[in-house]
C-alpha cells in the first residue's frame, strides 16, 4: 500500500495498523513548506488537486492525514472508521483594552438599543412632567414653576434617589410619576445592577468573543474577518453547503465580509497577529501546534461541536474492512498517541514563555480584577473632574459678576453722593483716613436702609 504522509500521529497510527495487517508501505513524499500543504481541492471537471488528487489518480492508496467527512468528498473517496474525536476552535489574538472598551464595561449589560430607549423614555417623561407642573402652576396648585428644578428631580428619580420636593397635585402627574418610578427607575435599574454584577463576574477576560454566536455578530459587523490557508477544509465546505444554523448565520455574515485566503498556516497566523482576523482550526491540526509557538492567542470553542477524524482512501479500496477492524481493536493505542501529542504538552517546535497566569484560574475562582471594574471607576473619575471644572468656572463667574456690580455702583451718581456723605461722617471722627475701607462702606450702604433716597435728597438740598 502506498500512502501520502504529513502528520506525525497519523504516521504512527497508520504504521501500527499496517504492521498488524502485514501490509507493505510505500511512502509518497512531496516537498512543501511547513503549513503550506494542499490537502485536496476540487478544481472542476471532477478533478482534485493536492493530497486527494494523489488518491484520485491512483498515485497513492491512502492519505496519512486526518480528514473530516463532507458530502463532496464522499462522492470520490472512501472513509475509514472514525479514528478519534477532535474539537474545532477559533484562534484569535487577545483583545486589547482601549478607552472606549474600558468605559463600555460599565454599560455592557444593556445593548446600545436599550440605552437609547432608556434615554428616549427619560426625555419623554421629563417633558410630560414639566408640562403637567406648568399646568398645575397655572391652576394655582403649585406656588412656582421651575423646569430646571423638575429636570434635576427626574434625574434623581432615574438614579433611584427620589427627592421629597418632587410632588404633583393632579392625578395625571401622580400616575406619570408612579409609572416612571416603577418601570424605568425601579425594574430597569435593579435589572441593570444584577446584569452588571453577572457580566463582571462572568467576563470573558482576554477573549474578544465568548462563543461562536458572538463571533458571527462581529464578523457581520466587520469588526473581524475569517481567514484560512485551506478553503477545502470541512468547515468551509459546510460554510458553503450546510443547513445547520451556525453555518447559515455565518454564511450570511460572510456574504458582505468574505473569507480571506492565506498562502500557508504561518501566513494565516500572521493575519491573526494583527488582531483583526479569526482562524478556524482544530485540536489535532498542524495549525494548532504552530499557534502554540506564538503568544497572546486565545482559543474559543464554545458553540462548535466535536467532529470525528478519518483516514481517507481511494474509491473502492479493497482493504477498507480489515483496516476498520484494526482501528476498533487498537483504540487504546490510538487514544494514548493522541493524548501524547495533543493533550500532554508535546512540542513540535520552540514554545515561547508566554504569560499564562490568568489562564490558570478557572472562571469560578477568578476574582474581579481591575480590568473588569475600571470602567465604573473611570466614569466616576470623569464625573468628579467635570464637577471640579464646573466649580472653578462658577467661582470665576460669581467673582467676576461681583466685581462688575461694584464697578456699576461706583459709577452710579447717587451711590457716589451717599459714599461722599458716609466719608464726610467718618472724616468728622478721630479715625485716620487710612483706616477707612471704602468698599466696605459700599457694602454697608447696600445692606442698610438708614439712607433712603428721600433722606439723601433733603440732606443734599440743605447743605451749603
Amino acid at each position: 500500500m502506498s500512502y501520502f504522509a504529513d502528520e506525525l500521529i497519523s504516521i504512527k497510527v497508520l504504521k501500527m495498523i499496517a504492521d498488524a495487517l502485514k501490509w507493505d508501505i510505500i511512502p509518497v513524499v512531496t516537498p512543501t513548506i511547513v503549513g503550506g500543504l494542499d490537502w485536496g481541492t476540487m478544481q472542476g471537471n471532477d478533478t482534485w488537486s493536492g493530497v486527494l488528487g494523489y488518491l484520485q489518480n491512483d498515485t497513492a492508496d491512502a492519505a496519512c492525514l486526518m480528514y473530516q467527512k463532507t458530502d463532496l468528498r464522499n462522492e470520490f473517496f472512501e472513509y475509514s472508521y472514525p479514528v478519534t474525536n477532535v474539537q474545532p476552535v477559533f484562534v484569535v489574538r487577545k483583545k486589547t483594552e482601549s478607552l472606549g472598551s474600558v468605559l463600555w464595561n460599565a454599560f455592557k449589560p444593556f445593548t446600545i438599543d436599550v440605552w437609547l430607549c432608556l434615554l428616549a423614555s427619560l426625555v419623554l417623561n421629563l417633558f410630560i412632567m414639566i408640562a403637567i407642573s406648568k399646568v398645575e402652576f397655572k391652576l394655582l396648585f403649585r406656588e412656582r414653576f421651575r423646569p430646571f428644578e423638575m429636570l434635576w428631580h427626574v434625574v434623581q428619580l432615574q438614579l433611584d434617589e427620589k427627592s421629597d420636593d418632587m410632588l404633583f397635585y393632579t392625578l395625571a402627574g401622580n400616575i406619570v410619576l408612579f409609572v416612571f418610578a416603577l418601570l424605568q427607575s425601579g425594574i430597569l435599574i435593579d435589572l441593570y445592577k444584577g446584569m452588571l454584577l453577572t457580566a463582571l463576574i462572568t467576563s470573558s477576560g482576554d477573549n474578544p468573543f465568548a462563543n461562536a454566536d458572538e463571533m458571527i455578530k462581529m464578523i457581520g459587523a466587520k469588526k473581524y474577518h475569517l481567514t484560512t490557508n485551506y478553503m477545502g477544509n470541512w468547515y468551509f465546505d459546510d460554510l458553503q453547503h450546510s443547513d445547520q444554523q451556525h453555518f447559515v448565520n455565518l454564511r450570511a455574515a460572510t456574504a458582505s465580509n468574505p473569507v480571506i485566503a492565506a498562502a500557508s498556516v504561518s501566513a494565516a497566523l500572521d493575519l491573526v497577529d494583527t488582531g483583526k482576523y479569526i482562524y478556524p482550526i482544530q485540536q489535532d491540526s498542524l495549525a494548532m501546534q504552530m499557534s502554540r509557538e506564538r503568544c497572546n492567542y486565545v482559543y474559543v470553542s464554545d458553540g462548535m461541536p466535536q467532529v470525528s477524524s478519518f483516514f481517507v482512501f481511494k474509491k473502492n479500496f479493497s482493504g477498507i474492512e480489515e483496516f476498520n477492524e484494526q482501528i476498533i481493536l487498537n483504540q487504546a493505542f490510538i487514544q494514548r498517541t493522541f493524548n501524547k501529542y495533543f493533550n500532554e504538552g508535546f512540542k513540535l517546535g520552540f514554545i515561547p514563555k508566554c504569560d499564562t497566569t490568568e489562564e490558570t484560574q478557572s472562571d469560578a475562582s477568578k476574582p474581579l480584577d481591575i480590568e473588569s471594574v475600571i470602567g465604573v471607576f473611570t466614569i466616576g473619575a470623569l464625573g468628579i473632574s467635570a464637577s471640579l471644572i464646573v466649580f472653578i468656572f462658577e467661582i470665576y463667574h460669581y467673582w467676576h459678576m461681583r466685581i462688575l456690580a461694584r464697578r456699576a455702583r461706583m459709577r452710579d451718581p447717587w451711590n457716589v453722593r451717599n459714599l461722599a456723605r458716609i466719608a464726610q461722617l467718618h472724616f468728622t471722627t478721630p479715625e485716620q483716613y487710612s483706616d477707612i475701607d471704602v468698599m466696605r462702606l459700599v457694602d454697608a450702604l447696600n445692606s442698610s436702609s438708614s439712607f433712603p433716597y428721600s433722606t439723601s435728597q433733603s440732606s443734599d438740598s440743605s447743605s451749603p
